[in-house]
């Protein structure tokens, strides 16, 4: 398998969330070329099979990516190989740490088999997980590895987020003949009265954004919606933060819901992307900080479709490049680590065999 040009396709190929056509196009042709069994299942996730054989790990990752953005403030072209470092959006979040994963299938494929590996990967990670959410119903394994870029540590989960949108009613009127009533200084004072509440454990807010409705720049908005961005930690009371959020003014706190669709899955999926932790202890972390010769996991930043898996297995998180450069016009990873890695996740997968 030429892995490198497999991974400057892969990052020219972008796939936006519920465009991975392309790129789902191209890893089934490698794994294919593996002389894997590989095809996709309703949602549009890619699936291989390695192995019969319980136990079974599953290395997951997602294959959509964020916008590229402006290319011309890129330091390469996307997918350019530059002095044994491959650019473009997704080189660590995250296809170079899905293209590690094809090549440690490689590697097991040689290797007399202790179990089975299940290669999955899923669609729009980054708008809710719809991929995760529909895959994990029919898995049983031992454990999912997810890929999420970590720079080769081993995760046990992060934070959860919650987007919360705050509207408050006003009336459109034409600027020159409005009164005095208007809810942008409504918004003014719940601002105020938001930066007065008192802290909540476990829980961070950040207002982000405002917009009006209708939107015209000569007119007083009907709606105004503030935006506020919420990270909390597992042990954190959510609902009692939005029954506080709803005191602080006349306003319709809520968080709102979308209708997502691959293939023949649809979803309406909320805004709210749940915590994750598996407990330092777990024994099959602890095989795995082993395998690695790590002291102990550590947590991402950011959240990912842990959650969503980890309701039918624990979830061990490790990927290759510097997580640091995801969502960045930077983004890039050294075609060492993809290797580095791949030699890790044979040993992690290996490891947890044995662990069963």
């Amino acid at each position: 398998m030429d892995w490198v040009r497999l991974l400057s396709r892969l990052l020219q190929a972008q796939g936006l969330p519920g465009g991975e056509g392309e790129v789902a196009g191209l890893l089934l042709e490698a794994l294919k070329g593996m002389g894997l069994e590989a095809g996709l299942d309703e949602a549009g996730n890619v699936e291989a099979l390695l192995g019969e054989k319980e136990p079974e790990v599953v290395l997951t990752g997602h294959m959509d990516v964020v916008p590229v953005g402006d290319e011309a403030l890129w330091p390469h072209p996307q997918g350019a190989v530059v002095e044994g470092v491959v650019y473009g959006r997704g080189a660590v979040d995250m296809k170079g740490p899905l293209v590690a994963m094809l090549l440690a299938l490689e590697e097991l494929k040689g290797r007399p088999p202790k179990g089975r590996v299940r290669f999955l990967a899923t669609v729009q990670e980054e708008v809710g997980g719809l991929g995760s959410r529909h895959a994990q119903g029919r898995l049983s394994p031992l454990a999912f590895v997810l890929g999420e870029p970590s720079g080769r540590r081993l995760m046990r989960g992060h934070r959860g987020r919650a987007e919360v949108f705050v509207d408050l009613e006003g009336v459109a009127e034409h600027a020159a003949l409005s009164g005095p009533e208007n809810a942008l200084y409504d918004l003014a004072e719940y601002l105020l009265a938001l930066k007065a509440l008192p802290p909540f454990p476990g829980l961070k807010i950040t207002p982000t954004r405002v917009d009006t409705f209708p939107g015209a720049r000569n007119q007083t908005p009907g709606v105004v919606r503030l935006y506020l961005d919420v990270r909390y930690e597992p042990e954190a009371d959510l609902e009692r933060l939005l029954e506080a959020l709803r005191t602080l003014g006349d306003a319709s706190v809520y968080i709102p819901e979308e209708e997502r669709a691959s293939g023949e899955v649809r979803m309406t999926i909320p805004a709210l992307w749940p915590p994750y932790r598996l407990p330092p202890d777990h024994p099959l972390l602890r095989a795995a900080l082993k395998a690695l010769g790590q002291e102990e996991a550590g947590l991402w930043p950011f959240t990912t479709d842990a959650p969503y898996l980890g309701a039918k297995a624990p979830v061990l998180g490790f990927g290759p490049g510097d997580p640091a450069l995801a969502h960045t016009l930077k983004e890039a990873i050294p075609l060492a680590e993809v290797e580095a890695a791949a030699q890790d996740y044979v040993r992690l997968v290996e490891a947890l065999w044995n662990a069963a």
